[in-house]
C-alpha cells in the first residue's frame, strides 16, 4: 500500500476531473458551486475557519488593550460612568463562574463559555448549513460533501488548538493574558476537531458500507488505514486531558500527540494546500518549543529543598545572574511579582523529563542590598511547594530521608510566565484586597510587598489589605518570614489577618515560636475560615478603584470570583459606589 501520493508535491492540482456526461446540467452547476466544490473546498472551509478565529481573537486583543489604556487613569471618577459600567459589565462576564457540586467541577467564567458556545454554533452551522450532505449522483465525487467540509473545518481549528496551548503564547501576547488562561479554549477546541473528525469519518464508512467496497478499501486505501491511524491516538488525547484523567495522568498521555500529528500528516497527503495547515502548526508550535528549550538551557540552576512544618517545602533555587527581578514589564530573563515558571527536577526517572509550574515565591533585593543575594556570580529564587502527590511529594519524601530535611539537586528553570505587568497594574487602585488560601501566599505575598515598595506612586491615601488562611499554627513560621521585608519597608501600614482553619489559636503553644493572639508580621490572629464576602463588600463600600487579587484551592478561587461578579454586576447598574472592581485570581492548578 503506498502512503503518500507520489512523486510528493506542495500541492494538489485544482483541475476537475469530473465524468460530466454522466451528470444532468444542474447537478454539473451544483458541484461548481461555492461551498459546494470539492476543488475549493479547502478555501471555503479551511480559510474560512482561519478567519473566523483570526478576527475574534483580533477583537478581543482590541478590546483588552483598549481597555488596558483607558483604564491607565491616574486618578478615579468620583462615580461609575457610561463606560465604566459598560467595562463592569464585561468584567462580570470574565469573572462569573459556577459550580457543580455533584462533579465537583468549576465552570470557566461566563465569557468563556459564551465564547466556547459562539465557536460551536459557527462549527455547527459551517458543517451543517450548505446541502445535500450526500451526492445524490456518484459521479459527482467519491467524497461526501459533509465529510469533505468537516475535514477541512479539523484542520483549519489544527493550528490554533496548538497555539492555546502553548507557554509561548502568541494569542496571549496579543491579548494581553496569560497562558494558563487559554487552556479552556485549547480544550474545547480540540473536542470541536474531534467532532469534526468524526463527522469526516463516519460518511465515508456508510458509503463503503452502502456500495459493498469496506473491505476493498480498507486494503487497497492508504486513507482508510491512515484515519483511523490519526483517529484512535486523536480519541486517546481528547479522554486523558479531561477531568479525572488529566488531574491525574496528565504526564502519561503527551506521547500520543505525535502519533497522532504524523498518521494525520499522512493521511491528508498534500491534498490541496491539507499540508499548508500543518506547516502553520509546526511553525506555532516549534518556535514556541524551541524557545523553552533555550532559555531553560541557558538557565540551569541547583535547588535547595527544605522540608517546613504543614506540609510544606521551600525551594531555594540559585540560577545565573541574568535570570533577575524587575519592576516593570520582564524581559526573556527578568521577572516580577506574580509570575511563576516552570521547573525541570533532575530527580528520579519519572521526573526528570517533565518540567512543573511554581510560583515565584521570593521578592526583590532590599534597598541596602541592590544586587541580591550572590553566590560565584548566582543569584536566587525561592519557591514556597504544599506537599500533595507526584513531584512535590517525592520531593518531599527525598528531602526528609536526608539529613535536617533538607537536599540539594539540579534544575532547568522556563519561565518567567504570567500576567506581564499585575504588579505595575495594581498601583493605580485606591484599594487593593490581597487574599490567600494555604501556599497561595506564595503568589501574593511577592505583590504585597511589591505594592508596599511603590507606595509612593500611588494615589493619595491608598490603602492595602493582606489576608491568608492556613490550616495550623505550623505554618507561621513561613508566612513569617516571608512577610519579613515588610517590617524594614517605611509607611508599609498594611492591615493584615490571619486565619488558622484547623487549629484553634488557643492551642497553639507560645514556647514553640507561634502566637496566640498577636503575632507581629501576621497581623491579628483568628480561627475559623475568612468571611470573603463580608471582605469583599467592605472593601468596596468607598467611592474609588478596588483590586481584588487571590490564590487559593479551587473552592476558594470560585467563591472570591463570584463575590467580585456581584459587585461588578451592582456597577453596571449603578447601585455600587466604586467606579472599578478589578480581579486577578490565581488557582493551585490549571
Amino acid at each position: 500500500m503506498q502512503w503518500l501520493t507520489l512523486p510528493v508535491g506542495w500541492h494538489s492540482p485544482r483541475e476537475a476531473t469530473y465524468d460530466y456526461t454522466a451528470m444532468t446540467p444542474e447537478q454539473i452547476k451544483l458541484i461548481e458551486t461555492r461551498f459546494h466544490d470539492w476543488y475549493t473546498a479547502d478555501w471555503d472551509y479551511g480559510l474560512t475557519t482561519i478567519y473566523f478565529f483570526c478576527a475574534a481573537i483580533g477583537l478581543i486583543a482590541v478590546a483588552r488593550w483598549g481597555s488596558w489604556a483607558v483604564h491607565r487613569r491616574s486618578t478615579a471618577p468620583a462615580s461609575a460612568g457610561a463606560f465604566d459600567r459598560l467595562v463592569a459589565l464585561a468584567s462580570y462576564t470574565t469573572t462569573r463562574g459556577w459550580r457543580v457540586k455533584v462533579l465537583d467541577y468549576y465552570s470557566p467564567p461566563l465569557a468563556a463559555i459564551i465564547a466556547v458556545l459562539l465557536i460551536f454554533v459557527w462549527v455547527i452551522v459551517m458543517t451543517l448549513a450548505a446541502r445535500p450532505y450526500q451526492w445524490p449522483n456518484p459521479a459527482m465525487g467519491y467524497s461526501p460533501p459533509i465529510a469533505t467540509r468537516a475535514g477541512w473545518i479539523s484542520l483549519g481549528i489544527m493550528p490554533f488548538m496548538i497555539a492555546f496551548a502553548t507557554k509561548n503564547n502568541y494569542v496571549a501576547v496579543m491579548t494581553r493574558t496569560s497562558h494558563e488562561r487559554l487552556q479552556v479554549f485549547h480544550r474545547w477546541s480540540a473536542l470541536f476537531m474531534y467532532i469534526t473528525s468524526l463527522v469526516h469519518t463516519f460518511p465515508f464508512i456508510v458509503e463503503d458500507i452502502q456500495m459493498g467496497m469496506m473491505q476493498s478499501e480498507w486494503a487497497t486505501d492508504s486513507f482508510v488505514s491512515t484515519g483511523v491511524a490519526a483517529l484512535i491516538p486523536q480519541t486517546w488525547l481528547l479522554a486523558m486531558s479531561w477531568g479525572y484523567f488529566r488531574n491525574r495522568y496528565y504526564e502519561f498521555f503527551k506521547n500520543a500527540a505525535g502519533i497522532f500529528m504524523a498518521a494525520l500528516f499522512v493521511h491528508v497527503d498534500w491534498t490541496l494546500t491539507a499540508w499548508d495547515y500543518f506547516w502553520a502548526t509546526f511553525a506555532i508550535y516549534g518556535t514556541s518549543w524551541g524557545y523553552r528549550v533555550v532559555r531553560a538551557t541557558l538557565t540551569p540552576g541547583r535547588a535547595t529543598v527544605t522540608v517546613l512544618e504543614d506540609r510544606t517545602l521551600r525551594v531555594r533555587i540559585a540560577v545565573p545572574k541574568r535570570f533577575s527581578w524587575s519592576t516593570a514589564a520582564p524581559q526573556p530573563f527578568q521577572y516580577s511579582a506574580g509570575q511563576h515558571v516552570f521547573v525541570r527536577f533532575l530527580f528520579g526517572p519519572l521526573h526528570w523529563a517533565t518540567s512543573h509550574p511554581f510560583t515565584i515565591a521570593s521578592t526583590p533585593a532590599l534597598p541596602t542590598d541592590p544586587e541580591g543575594p550572590e553566590d560565584n556570580g548566582k543569584t536566587h529564587i525561592e519557591l514556597a511547594l504544599r506537599a500533595r502527590g507526584g513531584i512535590t511529594k517525592a520531593l518531599e519524601r527525598a528531602a526528609e530521608a536526608h539529613s535536617k530535611g533538607e537536599m540539594s539537586l539540579r534544575v532547568f528553570i522556563d519561565g518567567p510566565y504570567g500576567h506581564v505587568g499585575l504588579a505595575s497594574d495594581l498601583r493605580r487602585f485606591d484599594r487593593v484586597l490581597f487574599l490567600a488560601g494555604g501556599s497561595g501566599a506564595s503568589f501574593t505575598i511577592p505583590l504585597l510587598i511589591d505594592l508596599v515598595r511603590h507606595q509612593a506612586t500611588r494615589p493619595a491615601g491608598a490603602k492595602t489589605q493582606f489576608v491568608v488562611a492556613v490550616r495550623e499554627g505550623g505554618a507561621f513560621a513561613w508566612l513569617e518570614q516571608e512577610l519579613e521585608p515588610l517590617s524594614v519597608e517605611e509607611g508599609s501600614d498594611v492591615v493584615r489577618q490571619t486565619h488558622v482553619t484547623r487549629q484553634q489559636v488557643e492551642e497553639i503553644d507560645p514556647e514553640k515560636g507561634d502566637h496566640a493572639c498577636d503575632s507581629g508580621d501576621l497581623g491579628s490572629l483568628q480561627n475559623g475560615r475568612p468571611d470573603l464576602r463580608a471582605l469583599i463588600q467592605a472593601i468596596c463600600v468607598d467611592a474609588g478603584r478596588v483590586a481584588v487579587v487571590g490564590c487559593g484551592p479551587d473552592e476558594f478561587a470560585h467563591d472570591v470570583r463570584n463575590v467580585v461578579a456581584a459587585e461588578q454586576f451592582a456597577i453596571a447598574q449603578g447601585r455600587s459606589a466604586v467606579s472599578e472592581v478589578f480581579l486577578h485570581v490565581e488557582n493551585y492548578s490549571w
